[in-house]
């Protein structure tokens, strides 16, 4: 239970270390040469010069890099190291070998398009890194598609969630416990995002907390949350949905499909939008 415990905790921290890295911090390496065409009906490209070599020379430099550049939760055209064209998952996979990282080459209709580079020199906390990140997102993005578990919520106020509660509605769903600093630290953020879709009846927040309800209902009194929040989840989130990354948020769609997984609420943004915008929700 112990070393079971140890690695939730691991896992929470990696989206804490993350979000102390400055968003203005300058990465060495990145030129930040910017090439823009745009003429008439054809499409918008920019595209991006990377000194590939100085970005890779130490962990900090790419990892300010990586951090504030490479998104890999979102939509994004895959390059090989080839230039050819590569599916998201290929894309992913061949990052958690730890042998490329990725570099944000040109955008093309303000969607990224990200290359591989091959690390000529592995250095081992870079490619230990990037083989995590990659193998958390991969497997984030195989859970997309799937169709929801059979479930019953009931919150700290008695409400009831499940799949008639839920039908022809957009489901969001935030796991985290207690005792993760990254999954409270996004509560503000979060609270916004419940207010600028509080008039759209179509989309559920709810969030599953490994603690008791006594425990949340003491925690949210000095921390307000504004999500339905479901006490005593630990065996559904770990056995039924297979979360082990702190916090994970999933959107289920109308259908009762998961169609995105992400562990940062700056990538769950444009992802709801995205979402509610295509089912006119």
């Amino acid at each position: 239970m112990q070393s079971k415990l140890r690695l939730l905790l691991i896992f929470c921290l990696v989206p804490s270390l993350i979000s102390c890295q400055s968003a203005g911090e300058s990465g060495e390496g990145e030129k930040g040469t910017e090439v823009s065409s745009q003429a008439g009906s054809k499409p918008k490209i920019k595209s991006f010069v990377v000194d590939a070599v100085a970005l890779s020379k130490d962990y900090k430099t790419w990892y300010s890099y990586h951090y504030r550049t490479i998104h890999l939760a979102r939509d994004f055209t895959g390059l090989d190291t080839d230039s050819s064209l590569l599916a998201k998952a290929d894309f992913l996979t061949k990052l958690t070998s730890g042998d490329f990282i990725a570099l944000k080459t040109s955008e093309r209709n303000d969607v990224p398009v990200y290359t591989l580079q091959k690390l000529n020199k592995r250095e081992p906390s870079i490619s230990a890194t990037i083989k995590n990140l990659a193998s958390n997102e991969l497997k984030n993005l195989n859970m997309e598609g799937k169709e929801m578990p059979n479930f019953s919520f009931t919150d700290l106020k008695g409400n009831l969630y499940d799949r008639t509660t839920s039908k022809d509605k957009v489901l969001v769903l935030k796991c985290w416990f207690i005792g993760c600093v990254a999954c409270v630290k996004e509560f503000p953020e979060l609270n916004k995002l419940v207010s600028e879709y509080q008039q759209n009846a179509g989309v559920q927040f709810v969030s599953l907390a490994m603690d008791s309800k006594p425990q949340l209902e003491h925690f949210l009194q000095k921390k307000p949350f504004n999500y339905a929040v479901v006490p005593n989840q630990e065996e559904f989130m770990q056995n039924k949905l297979g979360i082990m990354m702190y916090p994970s948020h999933l959107i289920v769609n109308r259908e009762g499909k998961i169609v995105k997984v992400v562990n940062d609420v700056n990538d769950l943004i444009p992802a709801l939008k995205k979402e509610t915008e295509q089912t006119r929700l």
